[in-house]
């Protein structure tokens, strides 16, 4: 018969519990929780780091730091617009009035040009 020390066997137990602990760790919270409370979960972190943290970067200067929030945010934007249907035509509208300013800007610009040089006599 083999007999097994107590100290081996409390690290066998111990490591098959280290083992699994990922495993069963591992349930996707999104599926536990309703639609409105994702919705509500992404909007408050949204809120967060858009209100809190952007506003931290920026008050010390770190644009790195600034840039990869803004990502963040907008990664939880998108998410939020995938899985919120409310939000989803929030995210076409605003969308649709970026690209209209973009070729507003392009008008102006052109305009502008036109103005500078009808004004200085072809100088510009």
């Amino acid at each position: 018969m083999v007999s097994i020390r107590p100290t081996r066997l409390v690290a066998a137990l111990v490591a098959q519990a280290l083992l699994l602990a990922p495993v069963l760790a591992s349930a996707d919270g999104e599926k536990q929780m309703s639609k409105r409370q994702t919705c509500n979960r992404l909007t408050h972190q949204i809120d967060h780091f858009e209100g809190k943290v952007l506003k931290m970067a920026q008050e010390r200067d770190n644009a790195l730091w600034e840039k990869s929030t803004q990502q963040h945010v907008e990664r939880l934007k998108s998410r939020r617009a995938d899985k919120c249907p409310q939000y989803a035509e929030e995210r076409r509208v605003l969308a649709r009035a970026k690209a209209q300013a973009e070729q507003m800007q392009k008008l102006v610009t052109a305009a502008a040009k036109g103005a500078a040089k009808y004004f200085s006599g072809g100088w510009y």
